[in-house]
């Protein structure tokens, strides 16, 4: 499962905003399986402070976002590619009238595991979407069976504050917060579907082909990145502008562990 399925039915997702929305800057913000748009909320206000326009959708089945059959990744990809950041148009807009809207590809797109899985496929998929990736421990492939998963990440919707914050030392309690409410509103449906809809998968090739800078952040060896070094070698082999580090003692969320560690490197042009 290496390319987008034809023509697949998007569906509408509901958006958080931070910043001002005529920024000359635009971020797309896609949260992983089992989380929503607002866990975004340290990247997003820090990116808002340096001036971005920034916006977090809930992806479908997660948070306020439609519930549908169709959990595959091209569904997921169809719905962030249907997301296009626009500007008002002014006189320096010489091929525009005055107050028209220009549609424009994102300044930076950055993903989280499953987020970053769908920001590999949309760019794969539509090339000048985005101007740079920055992908947080991506999970981009995925071999052998979905029981295993299943269960782990069923448990997790389960997850309590005291046990989140037992396990996650470095998480900021409005993490925690956000969290347990982003998993409360995902269902056990939701989260099987999507991992037997696509178990296995790889867009490893996808990445290597896509045609913007990309960085991924991922996680320290020592609590088991779901981005390895084996994957981030042979992309390097083939694109050029392809930029992998390992962010020391994060764990699989990067953002939450060390979140000034994501905002430089979302920052940093």
């Amino acid at each position: 499962m290496d390319s987008i399925a034809a023509s697949p039915v998007a569906v509408t997702l509901p958006l958080l905003r931070w910043g001002p929305p005529d920024a000359s800057r635009h971020a797309l913000l896609l949260h992983g399986l089992t989380s929503a748009g607002a866990c975004w909320w340290r990247l997003a206000d820090d990116l808002a402070a340096a001036g971005w326009a920034v916006t977090a959708p809930d992806l479908r089945g997660h948070g306020l976002a439609p519930r549908t059959l169709r959990y595959d990744i091209a569904g997921f990809a169809a719905d962030v590619l249907a997301l296009t950041p626009e500007h008002t148009g002014g006189p320096e807009d010489t091929d525009s009238p005055e107050h028209t809207t220009v549609p424009r590809p994102w300044d930076l797109v950055v993903g989280h595991s499953l987020g970053g899985l769908v920001a590999t496929a949309a760019a794969d998929t539509a090339p000048g979407w985005a101007a740079r990736l920055l992908l947080i421990d991506p999970v981009i492939t995925v071999a052998g069976g979905a029981d295993g998963l299943v269960h782990a990440l069923t448990d997790e919707l389960r997850a309590e504050p005291d046990t989140l914050l037992r396990d996650h030392p470095l998480w900021h309690p409005e993490d925690v917060f956000l969290k347990v409410q982003a998993a409360a509103r995902t269902s056990p449906y939701v989260v099987e579907s999507f991992l037997r809809q696509n178990i296995p998968w790889s867009y490893e090739s996808a990445l290597a082909r896509t045609t913007c800078p990309v960085t991924v952040l991922a996680a320290d060896p020592r609590h088991g990145p779901s981005f390895t070094a084996e994957e981030a070698r042979r992309v390097q082999q083939t694109k050029a502008d392809f930029h992998w580090s390992v962010v020391e003692g994060a764990g699989h969320s990067v953002q939450r562990d060390a979140p000034a560690a994501v905002s430089e490197a979302a920052l940093t042009e």
